[in-house]
């Protein structure tokens, strides 16, 4: 009977997130040491940003949001890891003014073209069915439906989701 190994991955920690922040600001772990107050405003502007962008821009990466307070820096994120440089780039540009620094135009410019990608990829598209009279089409056979129009439910384009 072969072994199988299940490692599950709820992305990386927050803190990751939030020293990958600081080193876009450069401010490298290692060279300048954190307080734990800085770490802690941190998170809780990368949970504000991340539940910002879940309810106000539709982009849901799974971000695992503390049910009370700023939460555990070390806890897993759940976000995929593809998405992490964007994330952290963004949560510098946060914590930039609380830092007293800026982010360089050249990193502004990449924070641009990297959102529109993580957008384009992870926003919710919603759907909505047609009218029910709207024509099928000159070219459509007859009887396939019950006449000249569409007939679309909202439950066929957006199915419930199922629970795993």
């Amino acid at each position: 009977m072969p072994i199988t190994i299940d490692i599950a991955d709820e992305g990386p920690p927050k803190r990751q997130i939030i020293e990958l922040a600081f080193s876009e600001l450069a401010m490298a772990g290692y060279e300048f040491g954190r307080t734990p107050e800085e770490i802690a405003d941190a998170l809780s502007r990368l949970n504000a940003m991340m539940a910002e962008w879940k309810g106000m821009l539709g982009v849901d990466l799974g971000y695992d949001q503390p049910h009370y307070g700023v939460g555990n820096p070390d806890g897993l994120s759940g976000i995929p890891h593809e998405t992490l440089n964007t994330v952290a780039s963004f949560l510098a540009m946060r914590i930039a003014p609380m830092m007293g620094t800026e982010l360089s135009p050249q990193v502004k410019a990449n924070l641009a073209m990297s959102f529109a990608l993580l957008k384009s990829h992870y926003a919710a598209v919603p759907t909505m069915p047609r009218d029910s009279y709207t024509p099928i089409g000159g070219g459509h056979r007859t009887g396939v439906y019950s006449g000249p129009y569409f007939h679309e439910k909202a439950e066929i384009l957006n199915p419930p989701a199922e629970d795993a």
